[in-house]
């Protein structure tokens, strides 16, 4: 992925890289690094509804590249 992740779209991802997370239905930030393909829902939801999503292979190397790129 090129270009610079907004600090929020790069914290939820740090975030996945440690655990999978559950967030509400329409979550903004997910949504959006689900387009961009970094993120995935599992297919588990709670009781509540939200949803289940973990980080994918592509979403690693965002953050790799970001990292590198000391952004």
């Amino acid at each position: 992925m090129k270009g610079k992740l907004r600090p929020s779209l790069h914290y939820r991802l740090v975030l996945l890289t440690r655990e999978r997370r559950f967030y509400a239905e329409g979550y903004r930030d997910i949504l959006q690094l689900q387009k961009l393909g970094l993120v995935e829902p599992t297919g588990i939801a709670s009781d509540n509804g939200s949803q289940e999503w973990q980080i994918t292979d592509a979403g690693r190397i965002a953050l790799q590249d970001h990292d590198k790129d000391g952004t």
